[in-house]
């Protein structure tokens, strides 16, 4: 049985919807204490590809990265094999706690079914929730957001990202508190928060409606290439298919030594010069995927 100071390893828990910034503070949360504990990250991508994933081990500190992709940890398809994994990297690194961002479609309704399963009963338990909520997009999400209400639900703090992009933050800070009124609310940009003010642990609040209904039917595409692009043909190609997408991120190499970062949610896109960047163009669109189209094809299509 696998404890820390007598006690069973803490599981920290990130959800948020498509583009809320979860990874942006999955980093700060690195940054802020992986040099004074031995922290297990894991990642939860809703595809196969790994983009975030390069992102974060650019962090420096004491921590150990677990990935699982190609669809939500809290689906019943992937909760065993998500048991078992974590497990497994608990006895293997044992960490002084572990902190996991939920892939954006993730509806953890279901987390209680990985503490109380005879792998991890004694391991790990859930000492708290952090819900990043895209407060420039979040009336956007509205028909879309079971799993978003459900992530909001069982929330300690939510994080209501974005705040410098939004006129009226009133209007989502009070369509959060419907949602649950018991968690405690930051209001900040780019994911930074104050730790210290964590208030109390984990407490569910569900709703008395249908915490079974269908989840949206998303899907992901992935395109990967090693051809070349310039940026002025990269953004004409990020405008032909942004329709497909809610969320879109990925590398991309316009030269020999230029490599750029592509963010976009909704109809915002953002486009920024890297360095540390080592692999191929890599990109990742969450959304109504058209399975006839051949996204690779068509961004190679407009490489040199």
């Amino acid at each position: 049985m696998t404890k820390i100071n007598g006690m069973s390893i803490p599981f920290h828990l990130i959800t948020g919807f498509l583009g809320s910034g979860k990874t942006t503070f999955l980093m700060h949360y690195l940054d802020a204490f992986s040099n004074d504990r031995k922290i297990g990250a894991i990642q939860n991508e809703f595809s196969s590809a790994s983009v975030d994933g390069i992102a974060i081990r650019q962090n420096k500190g004491a921590y150990q990265m677990l990935e699982i992709n190609n669809g939500s940890v809290f689906c019943v398809c992937l909760l065993g094999s998500f048991i078992e994994s974590l497990s497994s990297f608990i006895d293997d690194f044992k960490p002084d706690e572990i902190i996991m961002e939920a892939s954006g479609m993730s509806d953890p309704v279901s987390i209680g079914q990985i503490f109380q399963s005879p792998k991890l009963r004694n391991k790990v338990y859930l000492h708290y929730s952090w819900t990043i909520v895209d407060s420039k997009n979040f009336d956007k999400v509205k028909t879309i957001r079971t799993a978003l209400e459900h992530q909001i639900r069982i929330a300690d703090t939510i994080v209501v990202n974005k705040s410098d992009l939004v006129d009226d933050m009133e209007s989502v800070i009070k369509e959060v508190k419907k949602i649950n009124p018991f968690a405690s609310i930051e209001q900040t940009s780019f994911g930074l928060v104050n730790f210290d003010r964590m208030k109390r642990s984990s407490k569910f609040f569900l709703a008395k409606d249908n915490l079974h209904s269908s989840r949206p039917d998303l899907k992901s595409a992935v395109i990967k290439s090693t051809r070349l692009i310039r940026q002025e043909e990269l953004k004409e190609f990020i405008d032909s298919v942004k329709s497909d997408f809610i969320r879109f991120k990925g590398y991309v190499n316009t030269g020999i030594n230029s490599k750029v970062i592509v963010q976009g949610t909704f109809e915002d896109y953002n486009v920024e010069s890297v360095e540390w960047f080592p692999g191929i163009t890599e990109m990742v669109g969450i959304g109504s995927v058209n399975e006839v189209r051949n996204y690779t094809q068509e961004f190679e299509n407009y490489c040199r």
